[in-house]
């Protein structure tokens, strides 16, 4: 049987499950201990979970909006380079999306780009920490204070990562981790919102209780799909999946589709059990990074993803290389692909270039080149914790024979 490392994913272990079973028919609910758990390590006060992080991230611009008295702010500020499901919220939102451009060493906003927008417009600004790679969260803080709008810290790919020893998720007035496919842990659907600020905390439990508990179908459904994901996702079963191209694995769609519901009690069972130990999970990721990072580090067509400053920790969901020719980026994942790995160019176009949102968008001084370069230049490499040593030596060795 072929071996297939798959992109991102998170190894569900067979007590994990079997825990899960029993929690699910016994009709025991961990939503309550998730949130205490999530509380207790970042130090949060208050925690939400919901039906997806897309549709969290969107329920939390709906809330800032309804509850803004200044109806000049109607403006999201998003990096040039993200996950297209954030332009989406903002368009179910009904607000307008403002692009600033990035830097092309970190990921992080270009500052001096940054500092140039007209804040009075400013409903809230949105940080990215791509692949678990903290944004210049302290700098983005301090503007966003000054600017009186929101900041909301998107640390849908970044849980457990920190600046300053602070995790990221908790430095804007309001955070979000998301518990979908390929996350740092996974329920394969689920978002958490966390926050210290009691009055956006009254507002958000308001719209909670308003929604509807999740369809029994549905969660049916995510159940019998969390146990196909975790047998599937072994390097010895994942190329039936990563072979059938019908399932769409690995492409980036925009959709405004979104589930807004309460969370799955049953998914809440699988989430704290993986929570439970994510100190091993994350540990394996960053283990992964390093000795990709160490095998590759001399090749001068290849530039590392870097932090944002010393104190920044990064946690490695997946590792971001940029490729110095876009033609060699497109070989190069072909190559890995066909040999079972599961490399990614993630987002195949800056939102710049999302004719999907060129109606309520704006792009700040009209200029975003680094976002663009950034999407024909990039290729990120797995670092689950089924990879092994094996798996890396290939991964070196196609790149080397290739570049």
């Amino acid at each position: 049987m072929p071996r297939y490392i798959a992109p991102a994913g998170t190894a569900i272990k067979i007590s994990e499950l079997i825990g899960w079973s029993i929690d699910s028919l016994r009709g025991k609910d961990r939503r309550d201990d998730l949130c205490e758990a999530i509380r207790s390590r970042y130090g949060v006060k208050h925690c939400f979970l919901m039906s997806s992080g897309r549709a969290a991230m969107a329920m939390i611009f709906s809330i800032l909006k309804e509850n803004n008295n200044q109806s000049q702010r109607n403006e999201i500020v998003l990096p040039s380079y993200t996950c297209y499901s954030v332009p989406a919220a903002i368009e179910i939102a009904g607000l307008r999306v403002r692009i600033c451009d990035i830097d092309p060493v970190t990921l992080s906003y270009d500052l001096q780009q940054f500092k140039t927008i007209d804040f009075s417009r400013v409903l809230c600004v949105v940080s990215a920490n791509l692949y678990g790679n903290p944004d210049d969260l302290k700098a983005i803080r301090s503007i966003t204070d000054k600017a009186g709008c929101y900041f909301l810290d998107d640390a849908a790919q970044a849980m457990e990562s920190s600046i300053d020893q602070r995790y990221t998720g908790t430095w804007g007035d309001v955070g979000l981790y998301s518990l979908d496919k390929g996350k740092n842990i996974t329920s394969l659907q689920g978002g958490i919102i966390v926050t210290d600020n009691s009055e956006i905390a009254d507002w958000i439990a308001h719209k909670l209780d308003m929604l509807p508990p999740a369809p029994i179908k549905q969660q049916i459904m995510d159940g019998v799909k969390l146990i196909v994901y975790t047998l599937l996702l072994k390097p010895w079963l994942y190329w039936i999946p990563a072979y059938m191209p019908g399932l769409g694995l690995g492409k980036t769609i925009y959709t405004t589709d979104y589930l807004f519901s309460q969370y799955s009690r049953s998914m809440a069972a699988i989430s704290w059990r993986l929570f439970k130990r994510i100190d091993e999970i994350t540990d394996q990721r960053i283990s992964h990074a390093k000795a990709l990072i160490d095998k590759l580090k001399d090749i001068a067509e290849i530039k590392f993803i870097e932090k944002v400053n010393d104190s920044s920790s990064p946690v490695y969901l997946r590792l971001p290389i940029l490729i110095e020719n876009t033609d060699d980026r497109n070989r190069l994942i072909e190559y890995l692909i066909k040999s079972g790995i599961g490399a990614s160019h993630s987002y195949p176009h800056s939102i710049a270039d999302l004719d999907n949102i060129s109606h309520f968008s704006t792009i700040q001084n009209n200029q975003a080149p680094v976002g663009k370069y950034i999407a024909d230049h990039i290729l990120t490499l797995p670092t689950l914790s089924y990879l092994n040593n094996s798996d890396i030596e290939k991964i070196e060795h196609i790149i080397r024979d290739h570049l």
